[in-house]
């Protein structure tokens, strides 16, 4: 879906995917230099913890720059800073951080703490060269730790499962988590966690089978499906999609230059059908694969196949349409047939959401108001029926079925695997397989997908080497992310 920063802002851990390319070293500097850059980020800082909306309004009015100023109404600058506020209720500043290489001496990141999630935050500020030093862009984002931090005594499992444990309890007692989680390391689920409200119309509460929505998690399942038919012999990594689409696909696209794997690996040059055509339209128009022809007939590639990674929703959908041409069957039947169903995923599927369909979750925001929290639901914004991109829904308890049944070989053999998750650097993806993200850790190698859109986030890292998998689910939007982070945290704690 389309955002302006302000959008962008209240996603603040939504799983935009942003870590296509190999994170900058850097050093953070205490006591906080005093720069026109780091000094508008303290007063955005300052902002955010006042939690006062008339000087909220001052500081847009007086330190935004026209462009950012006017760019949204001024009721979207107070809901981003409120946001800000009602998630991380208080937020400590910590360091000034420089990156190797260095950023220009216009932008500024404060490395911040939020006390309530535990977590590592920065405010980013960019300013004008020129005094006043107005300021250009500005946001807050998840930030790697400070260098600095002891890394405190290793965790045996135990006591990570209760740790985590613990931290889940504390947010969905402060209301900032709504959703289920799961923790397994090896051959036991160590931590299984159901809190908050499914539905609230009906104030119906989440259960450890509450089947929430995935987001853009259903990539793994279209990566899977694509190797079980490299397998079979049915279509190859390096076929022009040209080969599987009739002329209604992409008709501006030369298909003979953008292979399969392109598709997969988000190198395609392709955008995301989640547009203004998407906007526009009724959700009821988009049922099948075919159904969203239409919202990509006009789509051009924005760079040369294979050089450049860029996000793809578009992308994953015609990997949709080359799997229904090369299988012969509907998608969604091919995915129950070849993966939910083997795997034993009762509760996994693209339903659509026009028909009756027993315990899922419905989104929802948090959005502050002067007085209190209000919740809005995603039921109009979101697709009608989930597919090869995203929007599916799943249960923890079938993602970690799914991550199981990949750690053995009944569905792909150990060559497929080693496809699917292989780092293609010289495709501009060092950190992205074949709809799975890719990770090096202090526990080893990580695979695994996020999801998140307006009242969904959703996570699974599956830990390779350690045998951990980390499953969450949220109709929150913005906080599974969090809850993973977490648990990666307490993972290498000591490391």
């Amino acid at each position: 879906m389309r955002r302006t920063w302000i959008g962008l802002s209240l996603a603040l851990f939504s799983a935009i995917e942003v870590f296509a390319q190999t994170p900058r070293q850097y050093t953070d500097v205490r006591p906080v230099p005093d720069t026109p850059a780091l000094r508008r980020a303290q007063q955005v800082l300052d902002a955010i913890n006042g939690g006062d909306p008339a000087r909220v309004k001052a500081l847009v009015e007086s330190a935004f720059a026209p462009a950012l100023r006017d760019g949204a109404p001024m009721a979207e600058h107070l809901a981003a800073f409120a946001q800000w506020r009602d998630f991380n209720r208080n937020l400590e500043p910590y360091g000034a951080r420089t990156y190797d290489p260095p950023d220009d001496a216009t932008k500024a990141v404060l490395v911040v703490r939020s006390r309530l999630l535990e977590t590592w935050q920065a405010v980013v500020v960019t300013v004008d060269a020129q005094p006043p030093n107005l300021i250009t862009a500005v946001d807050l984002n998840p930030a790697r730790p400070p260098s600095d931090v002891p890394k405190g005594t290793r965790l045996e499992p135990a006591q990570v499962a209760k740790a985590l444990g613990e931290y889940v309890d504390r947010l969905a007692a402060a209301g900032l988590f709504s959703g289920t989680v799961l923790l397994r390391k090896d051959d036991k689920v160590l931590l299984t966690r159901a809190a908050g409200v499914a539905n609230r119309d009906f104030d119906a509460p989440v259960r450890l089978d509450t089947k929430f929505n995935l987001g853009s998690m259903n990539k793994m399942l279209t990566g899977v499906s694509t190797m079980m038919l490299v397998r079979q012999g049915k279509l190859s990594l390096d076929d022009p999609i040209g080969k599987y689409l009739d002329a209604g696909w992409l008709p501006k696209v030369d298909k003979n230059k953008v292979l399969v794997k392109h598709l997969l690996t988000h190198t395609s040059g392709l955008g995301s059908y989640f547009a203004d055509g998407f906007d526009r339209a009724s959700r009821l128009l988009y049922r099948t694969v075919d159904d969203y022809k239409p919202l990509v007939a006009d789509e051009t590639l924005a760079f040369e196949p294979g050089t450049k990674w860029a996000y793809s929703n578009t992308g994953m959908l015609i990997a949709g349409a080359v799997i229904e041409k090369a299988s012969g069957l509907d998608y969604f039947e091919f995915v129950r047939r070849n993966i939910t169903g083997p795997a034993g995923m009762k509760n996994t599927d693209c339903y659509e959401l026009d028909k009756v369909n027993t315990n899922l979750a419905v989104g929802y925001e948090r959005v502050p108001t002067g007085t209190g929290v209000e919740f809005r639901n995603n039921v109009f914004d979101h697709v009608l029926r989930g597919g090869p991109a995203g929007g599916g829904f799943s249960t923890v308890e079938d993602l970690d079925r799914f991550a199981q049944v990949l750690r053995g070989n009944a569905l792909l053999d150990p060559a497929s695997k080693q496809e699917l998750w292989k780092a293609r650097p010289e495709m501009a993806s060092p950190t992205y397989g074949l709809g799975f993200f890719l990770d090096d850790t202090k526990a080893g190698r990580r695979v695994g997908h996020s999801g998140g859109f307006t009242g969904i986030s959703a996570g699974l890292d599956i830990y390779l080497d350690e045998g951990w998998n980390v499953a969450v689910l949220s109709n929150f939007g913005g906080v599974a992310p969090v809850v993973m982070t977490k648990a990666a945290e307490l993972i290498f704690q000591g490391r």
